[in-house]
């Protein structure tokens, strides 16, 4: 069996826990994650302070190290065996730099705790929504948002959270953050919930750029003030 895939310069582990079937198709197929590594060099800065929420396998953050030599980055993701495997692929990479949380994060207007966490398969279904059918349920640790930012002193933010994204700028303080990087899943969320977020970002003081979103990886620079 062949021990790991490369995709776009990263270096990925061949664990079949992890690389199913179905995930496998997508990296040989380069299909993976195809609008996120189109956009990213476009707009991304080697000095640019990154935190990346739902990180994945570390394909994300392993191209941003790797291919677009950004030197601080930090992932969170929720589910626990992806940030066990995380670790597998920045190492595989030679990467020590980049921090991996296992948390929620959310806006300042909810309550810290844990979240239920619903693991599926293939893992870029999981979420935190009970619907639909999941392998099985994880507890959470839930983080703000705001403090993980500014105790990381983060500029860009980059999102992929499975339908998350409606309420995660509600109330939110983006502290110094002047870029944000999101994919939105209408299928889990509707326009209204597009709407929704798309407006918190504006009360936010962030403006969309058309000229470096594709189809649903959608780019909010902030704007300042006239």
């Amino acid at each position: 069996m062949q021990d790991h895939f490369t995709l776009r310069g990263v270096r990925i582990p061949n664990d079949p826990q992890i690389i199913t079937p179905q995930v496998k198709r997508s990296i040989l197929a380069e299909r993976y994650e195809k609008d996120e590594v189109t956009g990213l060099p476009k707009f991304i800065d080697p000095k640019d302070r990154v935190v990346e929420l739902g990180a994945g396998i570390g394909f994300i953050s392993s191209f941003l190290v790797t291919q677009l030599g950004v030197r601080n980055a930090m992932c969170i993701e929720a589910n626990p065996t992806l940030c066990e495997f995380i670790g597998r692929v920045h190492q595989a990479n030679g990467m020590s730099n980049v921090d991996v949380l296992n948390a929620v994060a959310l806006s300042d207007t909810q309550t810290l705790g844990t979240a239920n966490f619903y693991v599926r398969e293939p893992f870029w279904s999981s979420s935190l929504d009970p619907e639909p059918e999941y392998v099985k349920e994880v507890d959470v640790p839930k983080h703000y948002l705001s403090t993980l930012l500014r105790e990381f002193d983060a500029n860009t933010l980059i999102v992929d959270i499975e339908g998350g994204e409606k309420v995660l700028f509600d109330g939110a303080d983006l502290v110094n953050v002047q870029k944000v990087y999101l994919e939105v899943h209408t299928r889990k969320i509707g326009l209204r919930g597009i709407k929704a977020c798309f407006d918190a970002l504006s009360d936010l003081g962030f403006a969309y750029d058309q000229r470096v979103s594709s189809g649903g990886s959608v780019l909010f620079r902030r704007i300042g003030r006239r």
